[in-house]
């Protein structure tokens, strides 16, 4: 630090300023020399090689124990901790920094006793950063908890409003070795060196008494491809083997950290292995399995060449789809295809089902990416998974006590979630996806590919209340509803009760389309209906916590949606 800065209003020196000053140089060199437009993992990676060939030891993806009440929790996960001091986190949005991130930094300082944290955006033109101190209270970083904890399977957390000053919450940074080599980049500078994660001992940072053996983080190889051709022949029909390892080495970080004890054996083996201990304790399991994909949506994803928030569409439509009968998620399994194997573009999608596996608890337990040039078109993908869940036979949703007057609660959607893309891409035909239209605000980009939301969070407070649940997906309201609902019960929706959001009325307007349509076709800003009895309505809305619309009833007749 410069004698100029250490003589400027305001500015904390730290024992670490050296260090920070270093780091702050090389992540501008990333930002200059990758630009905007990646997800975070590429940025995180590039960083980490420029550390290392800085000589400063760095570890990504640094596992931090979590305990409450002398148990185990869950973990958190550092992007980056260089020279065992400092907590470094990466981002890549198009938008500023927020107060959520600033919290996210502020978790890991209390977590690591650090005295300084650097939090990065490598998502706008130029580099976004923030230095941030320790938090001076409790309550400054406690409200972030579990925003960032990936919580292990099974484990009940104590509400957060009820976390205190004296509630015993401890640390333990998880000691292992790790090793980055830097090579010549191939693409976007990013490296394709592995980066070796297995476990060592613990390491206490709060409380050495707590014994724990963390989880084996070691997982083989995502994708093996064997065949008797050669290398250079394999090559020369269309398949690049040394394409496929590549986006292994880019996306293995990501899928390992949605790793719990339960995971035996992970992507890469022919098979993975889950252990299912925890179901015993369980009355009388019932497993919920859903396949699904995300249809011609990746169509605008590989126009604009984003691609992380198609693995979170897949995932959360998968996840909300066994919400429905009453399921939390075990483990998911994807399907990555492509005419060529571009690695970036695969990791960026894996990244992506990663990290909406990590905020849902759930293992990413396997996959497959698959290259058939000759089956799809130049620069075209296609993205499906499987998900498997597990419910209480007698949590079971729909419950057989439906009756007529009980009143459907509409929840918010995040946009079209992952139906009727066919019909956008067709009514936008030769708009340009950086049109901001006036009544969207936005790019349009922007508002047709966001994510699919997920309702688990949302919901599982208020499950015990709700007799049934309709996922709005393809069909929407005319079609999805009466799937939950017996023969002689039908339902009718109030449309005037709820805003239609902006974008669903640019929709309508530029295609003309019917309004019977628009409604079988899109949620219209619904993506999720709970089914309550008329007395549990302020309670299920208050548990809900985020605001939601009484949008119609049931009534006795034929099993069909109605409009009023």
């Amino acid at each position: 630090m410069s004698e100029q800065d250490k003589k400027r209003p305001g500015l904390v020196q730290t024992p670490l300023d050296k260090l920070t000053y270093t780091v702050n140089g090389l992540a501008m060199q990333v930002q200059h020399e990758l630009q905007a437009g990646h997800c975070e993992v590429f940025y995180q990676r590039r960083l980490a090689e420029r550390l290392t060939q800085a000589g400063i030891p760095v570890e990504m993806e640094k596992q931090v124990e979590v305990y409450i009440d002398d148990s185990l929790v869950g973990y958190l996960f550092l992007d980056l901790w260089v020279d065992q001091a400092l907590v470094v986190e990466c981002k890549a949005f198009s938008h500023l920094l927020t107060k959520e991130e600033v919290g996210q930094v502020l978790t890991y300082l209390a977590a690591t006793g650090g005295c300084v944290g650097m939090l990065y955006n490598f998502g706008r033109r130029y580099l976004e950063w923030k230095r941030i101190l320790p938090p001076k209270s409790v309550q400054e970083w406690q409200q972030y908890l579990y925003r960032q904890l990936h919580k292990l399977r099974g484990v009940t957390l104590p509400p957060i409003e009820t976390l205190t000053t004296d509630t015993p919450i401890q640390f333990s940074l998880v000691s292992r070795t790790v090793t980055i080599t830097p090579t010549e980049p191939i693409r976007l500078s990013i490296s394709n060196s592995p980066v070796s994660s297995a476990p060592l001992a613990r390491q206490a940072f709060h409380t050495p008494s707590i014994s724990s053996t963390p989880a084996d983080s070691s997982a083989p190889v995502r994708l093996s491809v064997s065949s008797p051709l050669s290398p250079s022949a394999y090559a020369s029909s269309g398949v690049n083997i040394d394409a496929g390892n590549r986006a292994v080495e880019l996306m293995r970080d990501a899928v390992r950290s949605t790793y719990g004890k339960q995971v035996l054996a992970g992507i890469g083996a022919f098979g993975g292995l889950f252990d299912a201990a925890a179901l015993k304790a369980m009355q009388n399991p019932v497993l919920v399995a859903s396949t699904d994909g995300v249809g011609t949506k990746v169509k605008l994803a590989a126009q604009v060449q984003r691609y992380q928030s198609i693995g979170a569409d897949i995932v959360n439509h998968c996840i909300d789809d066994i919400l429905v009968q009453g399921a939390r998620p075990l483990f998911f399994l994807d399907y990555v295809a492509s005419s060529r194997i571009d690695p970036e573009m695969i990791a960026a999608i894996v990244s992506g089902i990663a990290a909406a596996c990590r905020e849902s608890g759930c293992a990413l337990l396997g996959g497959e990416t698959a290259e058939m040039p000759g089956v799809y078109q130049t620069n075209e993908f296609d993205v499906a998974g499987t998900i498997i869940g597990v419910v209480e036979r007698d949590a079971i949703l729909p419950r057989n006590i439906l009756c007529a007057g009980d009143v459907l609660i509409g929840l918010r959607s995040s946009g079209p979630h992952t139906n009727g893309y066919s019909l956008i891409r067709k009514i936008f035909e030769g708009v340009s996806l950086d049109t901001v239209f006036p009544e969207l605000g936005v790019p349009l980009a922007d508002a047709l590919l966001a994510p699919h939301r997920s309702y688990l969070s949302t919901l599982q407070n208020a499950l015990p209340h709700i007799k049934a649940l309709a996922h709005l997906t393809g069909g929407g309201f005319i079609e999805n509803i009466p799937r939950v609902l017996p023969e002689n019960l039908g339902a009718v929706i109030q449309r005037d009760r709820w805003q239609v959001p902006p974008l669903f009325q640019l929709i309508q307007t530029r295609g003309d389309v019917p309004m019977e349509e628009m409604y079988r076709v899109f949620n219209m800003g619904i993506g999720m209906i709970a089914i309550v009895a008329q007395e549990n309505i302020g309670q299920v809305q208050e548990s809900i916590g985020e605001p939601t619309w009484v949008i119609g009833e049931l009534v006795s007749g034929e099993k069909k949606v109605v409009f009023a």
